[in-house]
C-alpha cells in the first residue's frame, strides 16, 4: 500500500496535471487506485419504469377538527400511478426525457359531511392517462470526479431535477353518499388539459446498465375538474385548477451501455 501511495505520488507531481481517485473495488477489501482522465462522452438511451402512488390537490376540503376518520389522503384522492419511457443523455448534465404514464385517484367524502360539515366533500373515482417530455438535469457527475476530469468509476447517488410539459387525458365521475345521488359531468369527458411536471430524484447507480431512482414530482393542470367538481376553491400554490403529486421508484436500464449493444451510438 505504501509502494503504491509513494508511486501515484510521484506520477501526481512529475506530470502536474493528473488527480487521483481512490475508491474501494468492488468484493475486494484492498483499496485500488485509479487514474482519473478526461471521459469521451457518448450520448446513451435509457428505457424505465415507475410504479409508485400518487395524490390529487381537490376541492374536497378536510376536516380541520381531526374528526375526520377518512384521513386526509384518501379525502383529496390518492391510487396507483404507472409510467413507461425512455431518456435519452445528450451531455453529462441534460437529457431528454419522454413518459406514458396511467393515473388512478378514488377520493373519499370527509365524514363530517354526512353531519352537514364541509358539504361540499364528495367521493369521486378518476383515471387518466399523461403523456410528457421532459428536461432533465443532474446536479452532479454520474463519475466520479470534476466537470473536466472523471475517473472510471460511478458515482454511487446522482441527484437531478426535471421540468417538462405534457398532455393528460382524464375521466371522472362523483356522488354523494350523503345525499346517496350521483353528479352529473362537470365537462365532457374525456377531457384533456395542459400538464406541468416539476420535481427531481436520486439516481442509484447499481452498474452502467441498471440504476434504481426514487423520484417525487408535482403535476400543474390547466383543468379544475379532476374530481368532477368546481366549487370555486383557491390554492395558494395551485390557484383554481387542480394538481397532483406523485411518489415514484423509476427502475432504470441503459440499452447502450454495454458495448456489443446494438443501440449503441458511436462516434
Amino acid at each position: 500500500m505504501k509502494f503504491r501511495l509513494t508511486f501515484f505520488a510521484a506520477v501526481f507531481f512529475m506530470c502536474l496535471a493528473t488527480a487521483f481517485t481512490a475508491e474501494a473495488q468492488r468484493g475486494n477489501s484492498g483499496a485500488k487506485f485509479r487514474g482519473a482522465y478526461k471521459r469521451k462522452f457518448r450520448p446513451s438511451w435509457t428505457v424505465f419504469a415507475s410504479p409508485g402512488i400518487a395524490v390529487m390537490n381537490s376541492e374536497n376540503e378536510g376536516d380541520p377538527g381531526n374528526a375526520d376518520k377518512v384521513g386526509v389522503l384518501k379525502n383529496n384522492g390518492m391510487g396507483p400511478t404507472l409510467s413507461i419511457g425512455a431518456l435519452y443523455q445528450f451531455s453529462h448534465d441534460f437529457g431528454v426525457e419522454g413518459r406514458l404514464g396511467y393515473l388512478n385517484f378514488n377520493g373519499k367524502e370527509d365524514a363530517r359531511a354526512r353531519e352537514n360539515i364541509n358539504i361540499n366533500d364528495v367521493t369521486f373515482k378518476t383515471n387518466a392517462v399523461e403523456a410528457s417530455a421532459s428536461l432533465v438535469y443532474n446536479l452532479t457527475n454520474t463519475y466520479v470526479g470534476s466537470r473536466f476530469t472523471r475517473s472510471r468509476n460511478l458515482r454511487l447517488l446522482v441527484p437531478y431535477v426535471k421540468a417538462g410539459v405534457g398532455l393528460l387525458a382524464y375521466k371522472s365521475s362523483s356522488s354523494s353518499e350523503r345525499l346517496g345521488v350521483e353528479y352529473p359531468e362537470a365537462t365532457d369527458y374525456p377531457d384533456i388539459a395542459l400538464v406541468t411536471p416539476v420535481g427531481g430524484g436520486i439516481k442509484i447507480q447499481y452498474s452502467k446498465q441498471l440504476t434504481i431512482a426514487p423520484e417525487l414530482n408535482v403535476y400543474f393542470t390547466t383543468s379544475d375538474y379532476l374530481d368532477n367538481t368546481s366549487y370555486g376553491y383557491v390554492s395558494p400554490l395551485t390557484g383554481s385548477n387542480d394538481a397532483y403529486l406523485s411518489a415514484t421508484i423509476k427502475v432504470m436500464y441503459n440499452i447502450t451501455a454495454h458495448r456489443r449493444s446494438p443501440f449503441r451510438i458511436r462516434r
